[in-house]
């Protein structure tokens, strides 16, 4: 009889044992982050909020959409010590950015976006951009190509944050996007604006040399010798605009 109850006391933990790696497998496995395992064992997460991120970040490879900015996301939230539902919650926003941002670039399938093109695109988002603009945006693209596309969505997203007017926005990127000419150097269009507002010109000056520029296929560098500026006024400004 004891033998017997020996049996069964070994089998009970036996089966615990297992039920708890099976716990920790969602989290070990699905994963693939080494920083989530140990967050959990130093109390920086709860299993669940780990078990949730690792989901998210599984979810986002099975899309096929990229998965290191998540990964970073993950790892700047725990070395800032930010809640774990808070870190849970900014990872499922950038995997939800980043699917409306991978749709909106391939235009019902008829490109196949990089994974550069949708972090570009998805990343501008969360930099001013709304998912309105960037749908119109797709809209005019004709047949840009997703990279010409996501470079439209930053640089609105950018003008945006200093407040530049939305019409003269549009009318700009049309043009590039239409021409095929808006090249990734046009993402910094804002630091022309500001520039050319401190020499006290107007935005309605800056949009008519930018489309000048862009319908004859030329680039930022033009633009400003149109305005008067030079190529080294818009690299003494800020690196992007704060929101």
């Amino acid at each position: 009889m004891a033998r017997r109850s020996s049996i069964l006391v070994v089998s009970a933990l036996w089966l615990v044992t297992a039920w708890l790696l099976l716990a920790a497998a969602p989290v070990l496995c699905a994963s693939g982050h080494g920083s989530l395992d140990a967050a959990v064992e130093n109390g920086r997460l709860s299993r669940d909020d780990a078990r949730a991120i690792a989901a998210l970040i599984e979810q986002a490879r099975a899309q096929g959409l990229p998965e290191g900015p998540l990964a970073a996301k993950v790892a700047e939230g725990l070395a800032k010590r930010v809640p774990g539902q808070a870190i849970v919650r900014a990872v499922d926003a950038m995997r939800d950015d980043y699917a409306f941002a991978r749709g909106a670039l391939a235009r019902g399938g008829a490109f196949a976006p990089t994974p550069d093109d949708v972090v570009l695109a998805g990343d501008s988002l969360r930099l001013g951009l709304s998912r309105e603009e960037l749908a119109e945006l797709a809209q005019q693209a004709f047949g840009a190509s997703p990279t010409m596309l996501a470079t439209a969505a930053r640089a609105r997203a950018f003008l945006n944050g200093i407040g530049f007017p939305s019409d003269l926005s549009t009318h700009i990127l049309s043009q590039g996007l239409e021409s095929g000419t808006l090249t990734p150097a046009w993402i910094h269009l804002f630091k022309a604006v500001q520039r050319a507002r401190d020499t006290g010109a107007s935005d309605a000056a800056v949009a008519k040399a930018a489309v000048r520029t862009l319908a004859e296929g030329g680039g930022p560098g033009e633009m400003l010798h149109d305005l008067g500026l030079t190529s080294r006024d818009m690299r003494q400004l800020p690196g992007r605009p704060e929101n």
